[in-house]
């Protein structure tokens, strides 16, 4: 079976390779991969960046078919249902310390997976997860109110996504910051329903002081991984406000948190979903099930449209070029096909 590991230090330390099928136990699923996404932490896997097990497959945004089923699997999945599924297992995270999706076909705990809806596919399912992170952040982890001031900083798939989720909640006002380099994504924002876009070279902060009467943001939402975005998230929301930090980094950053005290800002961290807050692997699969599950319910309702943010299809060979542009942001979104026959024509 093909797969895309990395095992070793460095960018050339990952490749296609063929490798042993994935072992079923009792309480395993055996799917098929239909779509599978590549994620900015995949990115960061390959540039050594995000901590990891070595030889390991990527991929944690996977959709797919149940062709294999282990003896002590219950009743309610079947050979031939459609499901997506969660990334946390015991032994760690599928792509990140357990062989993950980037690959032909691959092995879940029972307790990972859920149904697709009908209506939704492969491609939709795989990205679950961050409809997922998203809704969990706003629900979970952030003070939002109808008729709220707010920003999104990054326009990457995270922030398209929370985008979306925000104008749930009625906003009067949604900004999306981005560099210049990110000119087709905030574009593609606007598309999806911000009021207003701006670069972040051009001091967005007295932009939303401008259009805020000097108040600012009630609200911000980090999705940049950027480190300007921090400092600048701190200096345009208002006193008291709200910041709740979604992006990644992958390095230390240097930021100026003086607006925090002086006023009066909260600021929370809201990657993730329910039972996140715990260590114990354990927990958070038990509690974070029901996360997975509403955001389903979330993308069945057609709540959140995520085709429009896939920029590109290719099969299993074609991942580095896929990753050399994501990494040039050629592309908002690239979707692996690991088992040609779904490739959308």
């Amino acid at each position: 079976m093909r797969a895309v590991q990395k095992w070793g230090d460095g960018r050339d330390a990952i490749g296609l390779v063929d490798v042993p099928e994935p072992n079923v136990g009792p309480h395993d699923l055996l799917v098929e991969v239909g779509a599978v996404g590549i994620c900015g932490s995949d990115l960061h896997i390959w540039n050594d960046r995000k901590e990891h097990r070595r030889p390991v497959t990527l991929g944690h945004e996977f959709a797919g078919v149940i062709i294999g089923r282990g003896a002590a699997v219950a009743a309610g999945w079947q050979i031939g249902d459609r499901i997506c599924g969660d990334l946390e297992t015991l032994d760690g995270r599928v792509g990140t310390h357990v062989n993950g999706a980037y690959a032909e076909r691959i092995a879940i705990p029972e307790r990972l997976a859920h149904h697709l809806p009908d209506n939704l596919s492969f491609e939709e399912g795989a990205l679950i997860e961050q409809v997922t992170c998203m809704s969990h952040s706003l629900m979970a982890r952030t003070r939002i109110h109808p008729a709220d001031f707010v920003v999104i900083t990054g326009p990457g798939p995270i922030g398209l996504t929370m985008l979306q989720l925000a104008k749930l909640y009625s906003p009067r006002t949604i900004m999306v910051t981005g560099l210049r380099s990110d000119t087709m994504r905030l574009q593609k924002a606007h598309a999806l329903g911000a009021d207003c876009i701006f670069y972040s070279e051009d001091d967005p902060v007295s932009e939303v002081l401008r259009l805020t009467d000097g108040l600012g943001a009630d609200v911000v939402l980090d999705c940049s991984g950027g480190e300007t975005a921090i400092t600048q998230a701190t200096r345009m929301v208002k006193n008291g406000g709200w910041i709740t930090v979604i992006g990644l980094w992958g390095h230390d950053i240097a930021v100026n948190l003086d607006r925090i005290p002086y006023n009066n800002l909260t600021v929370r961290g809201g990657w993730g979903w329910d039972g996140m807050e715990y260590a114990d692997q354990a927990v958070r699969m038990a509690a974070g099930w029901h996360s997975w599950e509403r955001a389903l319910r979330i993308m069945a309702m057609g709540k959140v449209k995520l085709a429009p943010i896939i920029t590109r299809r290719i099969r299993l060979e074609e991942w580095r070029d896929a990753f050399e542009r994501l990494e040039r942001k050629d592309e908002i979104k690239v979707m692996i096909y690991p088992n040609e026959k779904y490739l959308p024509s």
